[in-house]
């Protein structure tokens, strides 16, 4: 069947509906990554035990094992791995999110920001 014909069956509600959507697809790609919090801080966790919890707002280069975790701008990634795969390796720099290297057991996690001292806050 061609393009043609399918755009033969369609209404004039469909297309409104397909525009839409593309819109909205659009406008997600273009504000989530805006209105998403970046994270303040990573853990690092070996063999499901928390091993480091560090921010991101410090540059910092780490040895854990077979890889090597770098902290740097507001961002990790691993560096470096031992693993057969290097696919931690090549997940790259995140400021969200988490980075897992399931060979070295290794969970690198970026989670929000510090919480602050005790006052008010968001569900106060």
């Amino acid at each position: 069947m061609k393009i043609t014909e399918l755009i033969g069956y369609t209404t004039l509600f469909d297309r409104v509906l397909l525009v839409f959507l593309f819109c909205v697809t659009g406008a997600s790609i273009v504000l989530v990554p805006v209105y998403l919090p970046h994270g303040g801080q990573v853990r690092i966790e070996v063999d499901n035990k928390l091993l480091y919890k560090l921010s991101l707002s410090e540059d910092k280069i780490i040895p854990i094992g077979g890889l090597t975790v770098q902290i740097k701008g507001g961002k990790v990634r691993v560096a470096d791995s031992d693993c057969p795969g290097k696919v931690c390796v090549k997940q790259g720099w995140i400021d969200s999110g988490a980075i897992i290297c399931l060979p070295n057991r290794v969970a690198i996690t970026v989670e929000g920001a510090a919480p602050a001292a005790k006052g008010v806050d968001a569900t106060t």
